[in-house]
């Protein structure tokens, strides 16, 4: 049998080069849209990221409205009555204007911010495989939403992503080690395989190196044929 790689994230708005280093890995990616949106978590990344400024890293946030019927990620709506495009773009531009690939990016995020979108998941995808499209990934990806699943425990509902596309690998990352069930995953023959992604450092503005942050920096800094190459190294 063929091994076949699954990788599953959240939606996160514009993430940083190792989401995409996810993608790259895996034969098919799925986006987990249907869980809980983690509101009020400061660790949420879900609807924000974090840029660099003068001052150091800054986290761009996209507003959402308070009272959703619904707390699932796929149903969580964008506050628009709020004029964050204009506010986010301001705030992307004032602080890479004068980086190397910033004619080239700009034009590209400024099209789809500019778009009053209504829900956080569908501008969030879009986003992702917007940079995944210059990113020459070509990993099909998945919404959650649309399998028909029905597990709600977390472990329960990886499984049942995995066997649903036959994946005999499942790619998480270190952070999951306190929450994989390692014994559920070898009971229905899938490998759980740990990956950890620390791209090279690159040139950035503004003083020092700062890892983590968004592609944004990456790709204003870097080009996308420089950035493809450095999602493909650990």
């Amino acid at each position: 049998m063929m091994q076949k790689i699954i990788a599953i994230h959240q939606p996160n708005f514009i993430p940083w080069l190792g989401y995409f280093n996810k993608i790259y890995s895996a034969d098919v990616f799925v986006i987990l849209d249907n869980v809980d949106y983690q509101s009020g978590n400061s660790n949420s990344i879900t609807n924000r990221t974090k840029i660099k400024t003068a001052q150091g890293e800054l986290f761009i946030s996209v507003p959402v409205k308070k009272n959703s019927e619904s707390k699932l990620i796929k149903d969580i709506a964008i506050d628009n009555q709020q004029p964050w495009q204009k506010k986010m773009l301001k705030t992307i531009q004032l602080n890479y204007s004068k980086a190397k690939f910033f004619s080239e990016f700009f034009p590209l995020i400024e099209n789809v911010l500019s778009v009053k979108h209504e829900l956080l998941s569908a501008m969030n995808v879009e986003l992702i495989k917007l940079f995944c499209e210059k990113l020459n990934i070509t990993t099909p990806i998945i919404l959650a939403s649309e399998m028909n699943l029905s597990a709600d425990e977390k472990n329960n509902r990886i499984i049942e992503i995995c066997k649903s596309l036959q994946a005999t690998i499942y790619q998480s990352g270190n952070g999951a080690r306190k929450y994989n069930d390692e014994n559920l995953f070898a009971a229905n023959n899938i490998e759980l395989r740990y990956t950890s992604f620390s791209p090279a450092e690159y040139l950035q503005l503004h003083g020092e190196f700062i890892k983590g942050l968004s592609v944004i920096d990456v790709v204003m800094n870097c080009g996308w044929e420089k950035t493809a190459g450095l999602l493909k190294t650990t």
